[in-house]
């Protein structure tokens, strides 16, 4: 059964009222990172799993292999985005209204 447009339409107006209009921009913006994230972990996985010819895949004396700091620091990143978010969030949330 392939949905009508009025399928949609009706799915996208319950989604409004659940969720608010202030909401969603904040949330399809969460889902849009947490997707990046996800793209270059499964990436990642793949690279790790496909050495590069001419290296042995070895670790050093820490245990950790060199692709592992752009992968912490983009876990960084995305940790300082959604605290600085919730900040935001909880800034708005204790202002007085005008």
């Amino acid at each position: 059964m392939r949905p009508e447009p009025w399928h949609i339409l009706i799915l996208l107006i319950v989604i409004i009222v659940l969720f608010g209009a202030k909401r969603l921009p904040d949330i399809t913006r969460n889902v849009g990172k947490s997707m990046r994230i996800f793209k270059t972990e499964v990436k990642s996985l793949r690279d790790d799993d496909a050495p590069a010819p001419g290296t042995t895949g070895t670790t050093g004396t820490s245990g950790s292999t060199a692709d592992d700091a752009p992968r912490a620091s983009l876990e960084g990143s995305a940790v300082d985005e959604a605290r600085e978010h919730e900040r935001r969030r909880a800034d708005e949330h204790h202002r007085p209204s005008a």
